[in-house]
């Protein structure tokens, strides 16, 4: 058995949702980022309510595809 010290993997999957009802202000702030093409930023004060609205309702279980990449390892040796 070995020891890790640090491991630090980005994680990207890709969820498809569909017939949803969200609030306006969830509604604008997607189509801004969508039509910009930014990222939903969790720690953005611009898009507080739609990074909270997609912590919230999407899942790791329902994804469609997944990849892992290792980005920091570091072990014992």
């Amino acid at each position: 058995m070995k020891r890790i010290k640090n491991l630090t993997v980005k994680t990207t999957f890709s969820v498809g949702l569909g017939d949803l009802e969200v609030p306006d202000k969830v509604f604008e702030q997607l189509k801004e980022t969508a039509e910009i093409g930014e990222i939903v930023d969790p720690v953005s004060f611009d898009y507080t309510e739609s990074a909270e609205w997609l912590r919230d309702n999407i899942h790791l279980r329902d994804c469609m595809e997944c990849e892992w990449e290792i980005t920091e390892l570091d072990d014992e040796s």
